[in-house]
Order: C-alpha cells, then sequence, then structure tokens
C-alpha cells in the first residue's frame, strides 16, 4: 500500500504529461467561429457621444447608437464570472424581444478573441463591439461589469442597470417599463 501511495504522484504526473502531437490543438491556437456583423446606430447614446467600436463579430467600425427604436446595451466580458451567468439570459430576451427593441453587446477590457470564444460559448446571435478602453462604460457611468443601459430611441438613457443578476424575465420587465412596451 506504501509502495502505491509513493508511486501516485508520478502516475499522476506521467497522466499530465505526454507527446504534445497526441493531443488536440489547444483552444487558443483555434479561431473562434462567431462572426456575428453589427449595424452602425444612426443616434448617439448619451454619455457616450459619435463614438465608433470595432464590431467584435466582424471588424467593421461601428457607431454605437440607437437606430430608430430602443436600445439595450449590455456591457460584458468573458473574464466576468456574473457576465457568464447573465449569457444566456441576455440571449433570451433577445431571441423574445429582438424585433422590438435592438440589443448591442459591448465586450469591455477584453480581448478580440477572448470576446469571441465567450459569444461563441454562449451561442449569443446578437451584434457586440469591443472596446478594450471601456469608453462605453465610463460614458454611461456604470460602475463595474456587468452593466445594462437602457436607451431611448432618441438616445437618452433610461435607466442604468448595474446590479448582476439580470434575467430574462427582469430586463423583459425594465426594458418594458423604460420603453413603455409590452415584452415578453
Amino acid at each position: 500500500m506504501r509502495r502505491l501511495l509513493a508511486a501516485l504522484p508520478l502516475l499522476l504526473l506521467a497522466a499530465c504529461t505526454g507527446n504534445p502531437s497526441d493531443s488536440q490543438t489547444p483552444r487558443s491556437a483555434d479561431e473562434p467561429s462567431w462572426s456575428v456583423p453589427c449595424d452602425p446606430g444612426t443616434t448617439p447614446v448619451e454619455g457616450v457621444g459619435e463614438l465608433e467600436l470595432d464590431c467584435l463579430g466582424d471588424g467593421a467600425p461601428t457607431a454605437v447608437g440607437a437606430d430608430g427604436k430602443p436600445l439595450v446595451v449590455v456591457l460584458w466580458a468573458s473574464w466576468c464570472v456574473p457576465c457568464q451567468a447573465e449569457a444566456p439570459e441576455i440571449e433570451a430576451f433577445f431571441q423574445a424581444n429582438g424585433d422590438q427593441v435592438g440589443v448591442l453587446g459591448v465586450d469591455t477590457a477584453d480581448t478580440d478573441d477572448a470576446g469571441r470564444w465567450f459569444a461563441d460559448d454562449f451561442g449569443m446571435t446578437f451584434p457586440s463591439v469591443a472596446d478594450p478602453d471601456e469608453a462605453v462604460r465610463i460614458g454611461l457611468g456604470v460602475p463595474a461589469l456587468p452593466g445594462i443601459a437602457l436607451v431611448n430611441a432618441d438616445g437618452t438613457v433610461a435607466e442604468l442597470i448595474v446590479q448582476p443578476g439580470v434575467t430574462a424575465e427582469s430586463l423583459a420587465e425594465a426594458a418594458g417599463v423604460a420603453f413603455g412596451l409590452e415584452l415578453a
């Protein structure tokens, strides 16, 4: 029994090492496949101004703003643990209400590849822009991630949601009240 216990660390070390050619390619060497394009906003968001950021999906410069309908601006990052819990909820909200309310994700203080992996992993179908310098978060006055701005069609901010734990239902309720809409 002592020999087994003494050999256990060596067995574990052997299991963790091996020929790299025998293993799969590490995820970091792969390219993320997520590529949702962005539509530029036509009405600047209050506090953000006429800011252009690169679309996370296709790299195109994208004006951050509303486009004739209310907009939910979701600040997230791959490293943000509460953002991971909220991502499926934001996606469910978008699927149920995207015809009435625009959704724009803002990948904040992150790398493009990490952001695309995050969006790919969570099956996000709404567009997102890359904001490595946190211009949107700072401009809106969001203290930390996650954060959500409910933006009227005229670009004014109706409400900020800065507490983590948003669900599709709670977001639909808050956005419905802020925008005067019946949302699912």
